[in-house]
């Protein structure tokens, strides 16, 4: 049977077609699977996260099985960080529930992670809510030993996170969670977190209403782990012999901005009247401060100015930053004078200052990164000026780290660290020592 030329041009024709297709296919899934290559994927990273509204008496055990149950439902990509979950601590939020931070590795966005575990969290039905914004109070640790336990609480710097500011670089060890209670057992660890945000920030918060807000969040988290308080219908006034635990002596330790806030809350809770008389224990029971780069005379870093300029947060970075000839601002020659009269030996302050230079931050294609010129953000002169002038009641000393290295230790064995938990542990040993801390006579001073 003769086949027509027509016949065999349009096979031919047909076959170089299909030869063309199955090529430019194979060439498409090439560059598939180079674009999805590892070195285009979100590489997986660790998140430190705070678990709340933990039901109290749930263990730390308890609290992991329940969370790992969540990958009967999530999504495969969750099943694989819940793997990786790790309880780092559990602690007393008060009566009715408790606080974790967890960790868990994930190349999830944060949006994503916490969006999924919501979603996963509700699908089994358990009451728990998960972040890692840690604004507020977080408590970390509580000792065994609650009737002779000290409070030490935490305050990080301007745009500075209530966990990142206290972590070992590149690991997920916090000193004041995994070193410091296991040193010095008899306290327990608060930390603070508070949102000061430079870019589109619209907070109009000072410095005074930041140092409220620390004030009113320390107060109420005291008087409402109060053991009477929780477990007994009688009111505070009445249950003398049971802990109370907004009497507790109180080391703080701020960190840059922190320290301001925590000497402006001393003194607004000095200053309270006696018609409100829940802060006045917060001033009377400070038994300690350690301030690390803390700018009582300013802060250098003139790039922060320009960063929020226009911004509603901009009075708040003007009221702490000065060039090299400037003095400092009205409030904080303010503040050092307020704290002066406030303090006046009866509590010991330790003052660690820089020594190295730090970078100042610049704009990168919309975000912020440390790569300006570097300089000393806090001098000795700054950093050492707390506003009291008795000699004997000074103790600065320098640390040879930059304005953030300040409060990040390489390791437990570290020697800038053990200098820190030895000032800590002499803070908590003489607090222990003294039968009823609220020894201060708030009439005193002016």
């Amino acid at each position: 049977m003769a086949i027509s030329v027509e016949l065999i041009l349009g096979i031919a024709v047909a076959t170089v077609v299909a030869v063309l297709i199955s090529r430019l296919l194979i060439t498409q899934r090439s560059n598939k699977q180079l674009n999805d290559s590892p070195k285009d994927k979100p590489r997986p990273r660790d998140f430190t996260f705070r678990v709340d509204e933990i039901p109290a008496g749930t263990s730390r055990s308890v609290l992991e099985t329940n969370l790992r149950t969540l990958q009967a439902t999530a999504l495969p990509i969750l099943k694989d960080a819940l793997g990786t979950l790790e309880i780092r601590s559990l602690a007393t939020r008060d009566a009715h529930f408790a606080c974790a931070t967890a960790t868990i590795t994930t190349p999830l966005s944060e949006a994503d992670l916490f969006r999924s575990l919501h979603k996963a969290l509700r699908a089994v039905g358990l009451p728990y809510r998960c972040d890692c914004n840690f604004l507020g109070i977080t408590p970390l640790y509580d000792s065994e030993a609650s009737a002779d336990a000290c409070d030490v609480i935490a305050v990080p710097g301007l745009a500075s996170h209530a966990v990142g500011s206290w972590k070992t670089p590149g690991e997920n060890e916090v000193w004041l969670r995994d070193w410091l209670p296991k040193d010095i057992p008899n306290v327990r660890v608060l930390l603070y977190g508070y949102d000061t945000t430079l870019l589109k920030n619209e907070s109009t918060s000072s410095i005074e209403d930041l140092s409220r807000r620390l004030l009113e969040s320390v107060t109420t988290f005291r008087l409402s782990t109060n053991v009477c308080a929780a477990y007994s219908p009688r009111s505070i006034n009445q249950a003398d012999e049971t802990e109370q635990t907004q009497s507790r002596p109180v080391i703080f330790i701020g960190h840059s901005l922190g320290g301001l806030l925590v000497k402006e809350a001393l003194v607004q809770a000095y200053r309270s009247p006696d018609s409100k008389p829940i802060h006045k224990p917060l001033y009377k029971n400070c038994c300690g401060i350690i301030f690390f780069g803390v700018p009582h005379l300013g802060l250098r870093n003139e790039a922060l100015k320009t960063l929020v300029e226009g911004q509603p947060n901009q009075a708040l970075v003007d009221s702490i930053v000065v060039d090299n000839e400037s003095e400092p601002s009205h409030f904080l020659a303010r503040i050092s004078d307020d704290f002066a009269r406030c303090f006046h030996g009866e509590t010991r302050v330790v003052s660690f200052y820089e020594r190295k230079r730090s970078p100042t931050v610049e704009m990168h294609n919309g975000k912020l990164s440390k790569t300006g010129a570097k300089v000393l953000m806090v001098t000795r002169k700054s950093a050492t000026s707390t506003g009291i002038t008795g000699v004997s009641e000074e103790d600065n000393i320098p640390l040879e780290e930059d304005h953030s290295g300040l409060v990040k230790f390489q390791s437990r064995g570290q020697d800038a660290y053990s200098v820190v938990r030895e000032r800590i542990r002499s803070f908590v040993s003489k607090a222990a020592s003294v039968d009823n801390y609220e020894g201060k006579d708030t009439n005193a001073y002016g």
